[in-house]
């Protein structure tokens, strides 16, 4: 915990964050959130999580503002190419808990302890250069920019543009 914000594992009471973010225009296309999740698909959700851990592929993480509390974001750290110890971060919150400053928090919370993680030695966060949002987190978790890359990854059927932001050790 810190500055109010708690990054933990997910568990079943966390879904109505999922279920919150299933209608947004962005999150589903870009991340595993299932669109218009119903109570099953929001549970997979949830288990899916707290596998990635398990597989070895990453962490992902419920946030809140206390460790009792029901999540209020996601944040989650996939390997891109472990023999490189490079990996990616990827995060969002539900519309109720935008502009507080929690996400940042929870990124920046998630990013120190990755890096301290044997192997790991750099971090990547991958913005849509429109989301203002995302990268004022990006700025304020300590991540740079390092460019434009331009037909970067597909979303929703077409190729798309991200800014690179990276974090290293």
């Amino acid at each position: 915990m810190d500055d109010g914000v708690v990054v933990r594992p997910w568990n079943g009471g966390d879904i109505d964050v999922v279920l919150a973010v299933a209608d947004d225009p962005l999150i589903p296309l870009i991340s595993s959130v299932p669109a218009r999740a119903d109570h099953d698909s929001a549970l997979a959700f949830v288990a899916r999580q707290n596998q990635r851990a398990v597989d070895g592929v990453g962490w992902a993480f419920a946030f809140s503002s206390a460790a009792d509390e029901p999540a209020i974001g996601f944040v989650g750290v996939r390997w891109r190419d472990r023999d490189e110890g490079r990996a990616s971060i990827g995060y969002w919150s539900g519309p109720a808990h935008r502009r507080r400053g929690l996400t940042t928090r929870a990124a920046d919370l998630a990013a120190t302890w990755s890096l301290a993680q044997p192997g790991l030695m750099r971090l990547e966060a991958y913005v849509e250069p429109w989301n203002t949002g995302s990268i004022r987190v990006a700025e304020g978790a300590g991540f740079e920019r390092e460019g434009l890359m331009t037909s970067f990854a597909p979303v929703g059927g077409r190729r798309m543009d991200a800014l690179l932001y990276a974090r290293v050790t």
